[in-house]
């Protein structure tokens, strides 16, 4: 299996894909090499999380940069908490293109999403997004629910908030989420250039969804339920809700080049900025995932591009959609076959405590992209 690598310009998707495979990365791989993180204690890169557990970094591999490794130290108990939002940020990425002819593929090594991070298209710009929100929701969950040793829930709501309500409970702590998200994903971008950029504001634009989906949640309290009174507190979305809004801004996605203000007074921070490739565009707000170069057609195997191609994927015959054969297969036609499924059916429970069921076996027509 190869070595994480840090290549320039996309570094912080590197560390974030690898720390998502933290849970295997636990034991030995088929050649019996760790790779990751691994059970060689050093001097330098030791990290523990809040049950005493000890976990280090081998030197050579050099996953994750001085910074991030003391922020795990800051932190106990986050390391769990990032690894477990790449998970479910990998997830939410399959589910929301598993019906597109880019289905957000995944391999097992060193490059979890393949050579689509290199580019700057509308895909990488998802992955960017997607991982970062999944960093701050998984963090800003785990603060409110004890599970990181330097953050609790957000207490600063308090006291009157409405005619009928009052702000308390345990609001989720989005802004210890989103602060920790920028100071460690963030840190992995080096350099000025357009993909620096590009990267930087698509995080952000993770993070913002997170925290703009936000919503109120209340408790009743009054004799036999007659809600006198409601307690309120802020609660996170669900990272589908955020997966779905992030997906929409795709297909809405800006394509930006770099802002030139024509100034030699103008600073450096100021020269520093994304504008639309169209004039007559609106320039990209922080909400907004933004890319600067054409996505591949993803219909036919490249290795150049890194591209799987679209044969041998299952699509729907009847659907003018994007999960259509029309579309999904790029035009080349589909192919048709059944297959015979046994499944368990009429599943009856007894008391107690035992369920029976049959054995029920139909056929299944499959439409596959030639």
């Amino acid at each position: 299996m190869g070595r994480w690598a840090l290549l320039p310009g996309w570094v912080s998707a590197t560390l974030l894909l690898a720390l998502a495979a933290l849970p295997a990365a636990w034991a030995a791989n088929s050649s019996g090499r760790w790779w990751g993180i691994v059970n060689v204690a050093s001097s330098t890169n030791l990290l523990t999380d809040s049950k005493s557990l000890q976990l280090v970094l081998e030197p050579s591999l050099q996953l994750l940069s001085r910074k991030q490794r003391r922020l795990i130290r800051q932190n106990p108990g986050i390391l769990h908490s990032v690894s477990g939002g790449l998970q479910s940020a990998v997830r939410e990425c399959k589910w929301q293109f598993r019906n597109r002819r880019w289905n957000c593929p995944t391999a097992p090594g060193p490059h979890l999403f393949g050579k689509i991070v290199n580019r700057g298209c509308r895909e990488t710009a998802f992955i960017f997004a997607i991982t970062s929100a999944g960093v701050t929701h998984s963090v800003a969950r785990s603060c409110s629910e004890g599970s990181i040793e330097s953050c609790t829930c957000d207490y600063r709501r308090r006291g009157p908030g409405g005619p009928d309500w009052h702000w308390g409970g345990c609001s989720d702590n989005i802004d210890f989420g989103r602060l920790f998200g920028r100071e460690f994903v963030d840190s992995g971008e080096k350099g000025r250039d357009l993909r620096f950029l590009m990267n930087l504001h698509n995080n952000e634009a993770g993070r913002t969804t997170v925290f703009s989906e936000m919503r109120q949640e209340c408790k009743c309290h009054g004799m036999s339920g007659s809600c006198t009174v409601r307690t309120c507190w802020m609660r996170l979305p669900t990272l589908r809700a955020v997966g779905d809004v992030l997906r929409d801004r795709f297909d809405g996605a800006s394509r930006v080049l770099y802002g030139n203000r024509g100034s030699n007074r103008a600073s450096r921070a100021e020269l520093l900025r994304l504008e639309p490739e169209d004039p007559a565009h609106k320039p990209p707000s922080p909400h907004d995932l933004v890319y600067f170069e054409k996505s591949p057609n993803f219909c036919t195997y490249s290795g150049r591009l890194g591209t799987a191609g679209t044969a041998g994927r299952a699509c729907n015959s009847s659907s003018p959609a994007l999960d259509g054969c029309e579309l999904l297969c790029c035009g080349r036609g589909h192919r048709t076959r059944t297959q015979r499924v046994t499944e368990r059916c009429n599943c009856t429970f007894h008391w107690c405590c035992h369920v029976s069921c049959r054995n029920c076996t139909h056929t299944r027509v499959l439409h596959e992209c030639l």
